[in-house]
């Protein structure tokens, strides 16, 4: 189990540069950060591909076709859209929730543990992400952009919950599928949707190929940081949860994903280069707490399991 806590929380940390590195590339819109971190993750994957036998019949890449649509476009572009409508924080509260949708959706589909002990750890992350967030939102200047932001974490929520419940079942029945293979996969296949939405998004005028003819500053640093998306945290962090995928349950799998809203909470304050709120130190303390019971609480399971 200990194995596996350190994947998801090297995961989650890679993952918490989603937060920030967008504030980097401005001048581009949502679309095309998305669009631009899983290029840069599908020509990794083509490469790495190109190096290994990573031979699976039809019916394993059908699965990663749809796994790569959930997990990349449909999640990224909304959390992307979130992050441009409303700050960042405020993205952080609505998807700090996954571990709370993420516990009760495993628990739904796996029936790991009584729901009853799922509420404590759940009422502590809540009230967690609320006290970290609460500033932020109290600072937010526009009611409408908020209400957006709001729409597209709520999407961006959802298919994240999804892609965490599923990914974890498809390793339980799909053994003989490598960790790093899976990654590969997926980022493969991201191509093919990138070409897809990208071709839809320069009909209706949200994409212009003409931006990235001319070589400039802007586009280098567009080009950088969607490479750091695309290397570190779409095929690594999606290794290291894959990785962490074959050790955990899925409820416990799912709580310490808010690692990824602390670690995003922690660079956002490094870039501003400020220091957290008495509150927001609180809300932390209560996040990590959260995660601290519900190692405990799996563990004791485990443990009766095994003297079973």
């Amino acid at each position: 189990m200990f194995k596996g806590i350190a994947f998801a929380l090297a995961a989650c940390f890679l993952w918490g540069l989603i937060f920030v590195v967008p504030q980097f590339l401005e001048g581009f819109t949502s679309v095309e950060i998305a669009l631009g971190r899983y290029f840069f993750y599908g020509i990794i994957s083509l490469g790495i591909l190109g190096k290994t036998r990573c031979r699976y019949p039809a019916n394993i890449w059908g699965k990663a076709l749809y796994f790569s649509l959930i997990s990349t476009m449909v999640y990224y572009t909304a959390l992307v859209f979130a992050l441009r409508c409303c700050n960042p924080a405020i993205c952080a509260l609505i998807l700090g929730t996954s571990p709370i949708t993420i516990a009760l959706y495993g628990n739904w589909k796996e029936k790991e543990c009584n729901y009853k002990s799922l509420f404590f750890p759940s009422l502590l992350i809540l009230l967690g992400v609320v006290l970290v967030n609460f500033p932020h939102i109290k600072a937010a200047d526009s009611l409408s952009n908020y209400i957006l932001g709001l729409a597209c974490c709520l999407v961006s929520l959802f298919a994240w919950s999804w892609y965490v419940v599923a990914n974890t079942k498809f390793f339980r029945e799909h053994p003989e599928v490598a960790s790093n293979d899976w990654s590969t996969m997926i980022g493969v296949l991201a191509l093919f949707w990138v070409t897809l939405f990208g071709f839809g998004f320069q009909l209706t005028g949200h994409f212009q190929i003409e931006k990235y003819l001319t070589v400039n500053d802007d586009l280098v640093r567009f080009a950088i940081g969607c490479g750091v998306l695309g290397l570190f945290c779409s095929w690594m962090g999606s290794y290291f949860w894959n990785r962490a995928s074959h050790y955990l349950p899925v409820t416990l799998a799912g709580q310490l994903t808010i690692f990824e809203t602390v670690f995003g909470i922690i660079f956002v304050f490094t870039l501003s280069q400020t220091f957290p709120s008495l509150i927001e130190v609180i809300g932390i303390f209560v996040l990590l707490g959260s995660v601290g019971y519900s190692i405990q609480l799996f563990s004791q399971i485990s443990s009766q399991k095994t003297i079973a």
